[in-house]
């Protein structure tokens, strides 16, 4: 009986210094946000960064990651010899966080305050010198920092008119590494970025189509073709989307998997467009009140009119969890709006040129949207409250994932 209650006991403090072992090498993500990035007139968060010496490459990505939000700036990479972080050597700075790498057979990461020796993170990373390091430091930065899921592994697919044509591009976040997948359609009305596949409907030789080309294996497969016009709205899962199809008398809300099996959703003799769905709920676009207005319908809860303000609302794009809804509404020039789906409130977030097709991120804090602020169409990054507002590069439509 003792010895069996010996091996139980024995168990339960092996299980327990286990437990206590993963804690100390996983990252913990405190409660206490040290940058709110949802209030407005937010300063910048001033962080320096030691040790980066031996890993140039992840020192520059985390920099331009982190400044590129328009949340940070970044100084360093100062000397680190191994020697006790001393908080007072920095106080008289304008420094408020100190990152330290110490770059031994792995690159273990330490983040400091400037009014205390107690490090406030800390985690492990592969000792490589490669970008993807450098996005994975970046990330865990701005999550532990602003409470938020960073942009840094965010994609974005995009078009490019050409002369006779309009092609479909990939970028990465911030628009510096740019594929072209080589499709070229006559015209493409709408392109979707889901995992490592592309959906896109478009028009060629006269029918249109829905596809589905996947990056991976560069092949490229029709779902749809019909006479009628088809528009891609969103992807519902990994099998399935929402489309419209308008053959000039009814506009059809459907539901189709990757068979092209399809299933109508609704039928109206309005002129219905941009069908979105998200979680049960769709939204579209209809001039069923005589102006292109936002609406909602469920199962079982009918339609309702969700727009309001401006006479011309369109383009709606639905938050990761649903919350929210950005549209763009046209005044003098079309700008885009956030609709508060929960609290009923509605925010301006972008005032130069024209600004339309906006897409919210996975990381429910910034958009894509095409702006000719500059003269030229142009795809750009904004975030949710207006604050930040970066060109990524030339095209249109863009749609945003990961």
């Amino acid at each position: 009986m003792n010895k069996r209650l010996n091996n139980k006991f024995i168990i339960s403090i092996i299980f327990m210094l286990s437990i206590i072992h993963l804690s100390l090498l996983s990252p913990v993500f405190a409660e206490k946000i040290y940058l709110d990035i949802t209030q407005p007139g937010i300063k910048k968060l001033i962080i320096a960064m030691e040790g980066f010496e031996m890993v140039p490459v992840v020192y520059s990505t985390i920099k331009e990651d982190l400044e590129f939000t328009e949340y940070f700036r970044v100084y360093g990479p100062f000397p680190y010899k191994g020697e006790k972080f001393e908080p007072s050597l920095w106080k008289a700075s304008d420094v408020e966080i100190v990152v330290r790498a110490d770059t031994g057979e792995k690159i273990s990461i330490k983040v400091f305050t400037v009014t205390t020796d107690v490090p406030i993170f800390i985690k492990e990373y592969h000792l490589q010198n490669n970008e993807y390091t450098g996005h994975l430091i970046s990330s865990d930065l701005y999550k532990f920092l602003t409470g938020k899921d960073s942009p840094f592994f965010n994609r974005f697919v995009f078009l490019r008119k050409f002369k006779n044509s309009t092609g479909i591009f990939v970028s990465n976040w911030n628009g510096k590494n740019i594929h072209d997948t080589g499709i070229r359609r006559e015209i493409i009305s709408r392109a979707v970025l889901k995992g490592n596949k592309i959906f896109y409907s478009s028009l060629q030789n006269r029918l249109w189509h829905i596809e589905v080309f996947d990056l991976s294996t560069k092949t490229n497969r029709e779902i749809i073709k019909s006479w009628a016009l088809l528009q891609l709205g969103d992807i519902i899962n990994d099998s399935q989307f929402i489309y419209l199809k308008n053959d000039g008398e009814l506009s059809e809300i459907k539901i189709s998997n990757l068979s092209g099996k399809t299933k109508t959703i609704s039928s109206s003799r309005w002129i219905d467009s941009s069908p979105r769905c998200s979680y049960s709920q769709i939204f579209f676009v209809s001039n069923r009140a005589g102006s292109p207005q936002i609406y909602q319908m469920g199962e079982g809860t009918g339609t309702r009119r969700i727009t309001f303000h401006g006479r011309y609302n369109t383009e709606p794009t639905l938050s990761p969890d649903g919350s929210k809804l950005a549209f763009s509404s046209l005044t003098a020039e079309f700008q885009i709006y956030i609709f508060d789906l929960i609290s009923g409130t509605q925010t301006q977030v972008t005032k130069e040129g024209n600004n339309e097709q906006p897409s919210f991120c996975p990381d429910g804090h910034f958009l894509t949207i095409m702006s000719n602020r500059r003269g030229e169409k142009e795809v750009f990054l904004i975030s949710s409250d207006g604050v930040v507002q970066k060109p990524l590069t030339q095209g249109y439509l863009p749609h945003c994932s990961r």
